[in-house]
């Protein structure tokens, strides 16, 4: 399955590019999962979870840009898929869906690439904390601290 630590840091530092690609490779763990379940639960578990992974891709489109468009249509596409197999229990149509996910990912890691060398002269971008690892030391080993800065998010 997906491990929540794995994906911490990445989320934390990612830009609006890298947490699309994240959440891609989300659903494609949760479909996978759901390939692989010994058991319909697992399965229905895995396949409802990247349900609501497309779904946080869905709302986070951004319809002022034409390619929001098509990709509302693909993901629609693969959200009905998904249906279809959440109540067959078909893992065919996962592996479809997955697929699908799979060529978008790559897609959008070229995306991520482009945005990425675009922005190579800042050492950090402003909307993003930045995050330390390995100046203190816990019980239980390395902590991360994590710099605030008070102009994140929003101000009333």
């Amino acid at each position: 399955m997906v491990n929540a630590e794995d994906y911490a840091l990445r989320i934390r530092q990612a830009t609006p590019v890298g947490l699309v690609v994240i959440n891609y490779e989300l659903i494609a763990a949760f479909l996978n999962g759901a390939v692989n379940a010994e058991d319909n639960d697992i399965f229905a578990e895995c396949v409802e979870k990247a349900k609501n992974g497309l779904s946080q891709l869905i709302g986070g489109l951004n319809f002022e840009i034409t390619m929001a468009h098509e990709l509302y249509d693909i993901y629609f596409y693969i959200y009905e898929i998904l249906i279809r197999a959440f109540f067959r229990c078909d893992r065919a149509a996962v592996k479809e869906a997955l697929s699908l996910i799979e060529t978008l990912h790559e897609g959008f890691i070229v995306a991520a690439s482009q945005e990425t060398a675009g922005n190579a002269s800042l050492p950090h971008l402003p909307h993003v904390p930045q995050v330390y690892a390995g100046l203190t030391y816990g019980s239980d080993g390395l902590s991360e601290y994590v710099k605030q800065d008070d102009s994140r998010g929003f101000q009333a």
